[in-house]
């Protein structure tokens, strides 16, 4: 399966134009620290994960702030915005 990325950019266009329309123009971190799984664990399913890593929501939001600010985002920085995107996904379900 491929996935097109003009496809992932218009869902999250609309999801956040939605979530405007309803008034949300920010969101309040109530979590900050979540678990992360190695990467090379994450998408293997036979192997439950030994070892888990500590995140931070709020570090995350800098380093796309501050990677933005000097223009030097990359893919590695999709990342940063995955996390940020799920937690806004469990707080804002609908």
């Amino acid at each position: 399966m491929d996935l097109d990325l003009d496809t992932l950019e218009n869902v999250v266009k609309t999801i956040f134009s939605n979530m405007r329309s309803r008034g949300i123009r920010e969101i309040t971190l109530d979590s900050d620290f979540y678990w992360d799984i190695p990467t090379e664990l994450l998408y293997d399913p036979y192997n439950e994960p030994k070892e888990l890593n500590i995140g931070q929501l709020e570090e995350d939001y800098d380093v796309l702030k501050q990677s933005c600010q000097k223009n030097i985002l990359v893919g590695h920085n999709l990342k940063n915005i995955s996390v940020l995107l799920r937690y806004i996904s469990m707080k804002y379900p609908s």
